[in-house]
């Protein structure tokens, strides 16, 4: 069965069942749904069965009726819709969901080989925020300079010991 819950904080968790053809809602005693707010009106709007859901009309509500955000004077509703009646916020909630798209006839289909490109964009910029890999000539650079500063650093290690091993006085 079709029902609306309410998201605002002054009516959290509440629920109104939507059942029979037509179902009005208002701030006054006589609609099916009461909604005590100051923001609703009097008789604010009516909800009427469409098929397996609802469809929604504003009664020229003072404050209007919204779905999804946006105002509306008459809508058909679908499963999760967020229904706005003056500054109170219901989710519409049904055991039927919304049919899919259906699938595209043969001819709206695209031909992937027709839109097969090779290479980049003429325009295609790098976004990313880290820096792409240093591959080529930059990057044997980069590791000769690295193994001839190994080579210095294990030399001048290799001369301060010999050095050491000269100095030292001979012990007899």
């Amino acid at each position: 069965m079709p029902r609306l819950v309410a998201q605002s904080p002054e009516f959290a968790g509440k629920t109104f069942d939507l059942a029979g053809p037509e179902v009005t809602v208002g701030r006054l005693p006589d609609n099916q749904i009461q909604i005590e707010h100051a923001s609703i009106s009097g008789h604010h709007a009516i909800f009427r069965i469409k098929g397996l859901d609802y469809s929604l009309k504003d009664l020229e509500s003072t404050n209007g009726t919204r779905v999804n955000g946006e105002k509306i004077t008459e809508g058909d509703l679908r499963r999760n819709d967020i229904v706005r009646l003056g500054n109170i916020e219901l989710l519409y909630d049904s055991e039927h969901a919304a049919p899919g798209q259906p699938m595209p006839t043969p001819s709206q289909r695209v031909n992937l080989l027709e839109c097969a490109t090779h290479g980049r964009p003429a325009n295609f910029v790098n976004a990313s925020p880290i820096a792409k890999k240093a591959r080529g000539a930059q990057s044997k650079a980069w590791t000769l300079a690295l193994s001839l500063l190994s080579l210095v650093a294990i030399a001048a290690v290799g001369y301060f010991v010999w050095a050491i091993i000269l100095s030292a006085p001979a012990v007899s």
